[in-house]
């Protein structure tokens, strides 16, 4: 019943921190957007400011030159063009190259051109062929200026033109025609001086081509631009500013932080949903242990208590047929006492260990002593059960740091495991020494240890599962760990390859050189 409210209260609690976590990652990644996106705004709105000046800027040159030439010619006489105007282009309208008188119908009346002669006669065909049809000589409105800005045939062409009612009644255009290259050349490179203090620019036409300017394709989203509105309009002005690789640079990387920061957020906040999860999980099942714990020690405790009383009282009553039977009543008086004994130690020693005591005291000793005492010990048990134990060691062990009664206590928790669970089958001890450590080993006959289980084995109170329930607590293996650590070694466990489980701990022999 509790396990299962545990379960109830992990599948409400572990959607619900993965539900906050994502509310949180999706809010702080939509501020940092948001934050991110405002930069960029102000940024953007800096840049169109200057784009927009510096259109204004081309713009008025071009008109000033316009109504300077409208000035200079005088729509009732054609003469004009070439008699006050062409003397005085060069200086008062140098991107004007010539200047042509057009009725309604779009006949030209006269025209004077500072071109040379080839470029005149090239000029006059395009215009005949292609530019008078863009001019809107349909609807005159006197004194508009208007502009047509054509691309043909790879090259720019910039038309300003204006009407005016003649004193004959008749309709003439005054056309003005601007020598593009002559703006890109002299005019652009004027308008837009720059420093390390200045944005870039560069001008470019409705196909993207490059018109003036550096290319500022590499400056992404903190490129602005901005429409020639009534003169050069086919082609856009683009403003960047001059650290754009950096900005572009460090967007990609705060874009990389605003998708990385949640991430990680969600990431700790899972981990330490499921570190939660693990650990109660894990303080319940060990809580649940000591419970079984209690249970198994307190029937340990009863049985043998039970078994010493009644022997006991046949004895104190005299209901003892012969002294045959009085010996044998001593002897399982004896060996249950003994049975208790060793449980009490194994609990004391625990109890020890949990408590973050060090209960043992290394001296310089030969561990064969040690599991000679242990055998002692575990002797009678062993002739009880009918269980042969089968000792083999090497002649010579070196001396190692050992606390006698702990290897003891180890020793006999191995020879008990393995009468446990090896079914009245040969025991056998080993004593091995290796390049750097002496190994203690206990094999029985028995039926191995389950693979999901020889991890587990030196848990507390980890109880292997067996069809036939054994006896004990399940904290003999734990123990025997633990003194092997207090020793500087280690405890493991592995099946056997003819059948069976070999369980044993090392004492290293280094221990003696760092003690000296």
């Amino acid at each position: 019943m509790e396990g299962g409210r545990f379960r109830a209260v992990y599948l409400i609690l572990v959607p619900a921190i993965l539900i906050a976590a994502g509310i949180l990652g999706y809010y702080t990644f939509r501020s940092a957007r948001e934050y991110t996106q405002l930069g960029e705004q102000t940024i953007a709105q800096s840049l169109l400011s200057v784009a927009q000046q510096r259109v204004e800027r081309i713009e008025r040159y071009i008109d000033i030159a316009d109504h300077t030439v409208f000035r200079l010619v005088d729509p009732n006489d054609s003469s004009t063009i070439d008699t006050v105007w062409l003397p005085q282009a060069a200086r008062q309208t140098p991107s004007v190259r010539s200047v042509l008188l057009v009725d309604q119908d779009g006949n030209l009346i006269q025209w004077a051109s500072r071109h040379d002669k080839k470029t005149r006669r090239a000029f006059l065909r395009v215009f005949r062929q292609h530019l008078v049809n863009a001019l809107e000589l349909d609807s005159p409105e006197p004194n508009l200026l208007r502009h047509a800005h054509e691309q043909i045939d790879g090259r720019s062409y910039l038309l300003s033109y204006k009407a005016y009612a003649t004193l004959a009644g008749q309709i003439t255009y005054i056309v003005a025609h601007h020598d593009t290259q002559y703006l890109v050349d002299e005019v652009f490179p004027m308008m837009f001086v720059t420093d390390e203090t200045t944005p870039l620019y560069d001008i470019v036409d409705e196909s993207n081509q490059l018109v003036f300017g550096p290319d500022l394709s590499e400056a992404g989203v903190y490129t602005v631009d901005h429409r020639f509105p009534t003169t050069l309009y086919r082609w856009r002005l683009q403003v960047a500013p001059r650290q754009a690789a950096r900005l572009q640079a460090r967007g990609r990387s705060q874009m990389r932080g605003e998708v990385t920061l949640p991430l990680m957020s969600f990431a700790i906040i899972l981990l330490s949903a499921i570190f939660f999860i693990y650990a109660a999980e894990k303080e319940r099942r060990l809580n649940q242990l000591k419970s079984e714990l209690m249970a198994n020690v307190s029937h340990e405790l009863k049985t043998p208590l039970s078994v010493v009383r009644m022997f006991a009282d046949m004895l104190r009553s005299g209901r003892v047929p012969s002294e045959e039977r009085r010996l044998e009543y001593l002897d399982i008086i004896c060996g249950e006492s003994e049975r208790l004994t060793s449980l009490i130690d194994n609990m004391l020693d625990f109890s020890a260990l949990e408590g973050g005591k060090g209960p043992y005291r290394l001296k310089r000793g030969d561990l064969g002593q040690a599991v000679d005492r242990a055998l002692d010990a575990f002797r009678y048990r062993s002739e009880q059960d009918g269980v042969e134990i089968h000792l083999q060691r090497a002649e010579e062990l070196p001396p190692v740091l050992i606390d006698q009664e702990a290897i003891a206590l180890a020793v006999i928790n191995l020879l008990d495991n393995a009468v446990k669970y090896g079914g009245q089958t040969p025991v056998e001890l080993e004593l091995t020494v290796k390049r750097f450590s002496v190994d203690v080993a206990v094999r029985d006959h028995g039926p191995g240890i389950p693979g999901d289980s020889l991890r587990r084995v030196f848990e507390r109170f980890y109880r292997g599962p067996h069809t036939n329930p054994t006896r004990g607590s399940g904290i003999g293996l734990s123990l025997v760990k633990n003194i092997a650590q207090a020793h500087g070694g280690r405890a493991w466990a592995k099946n056997a390859a003819g059948g069976g489980a070999i369980v044993g701990f090392s004492i290293p022999i280094a221990a003696v050189s760092r003690a000296g």
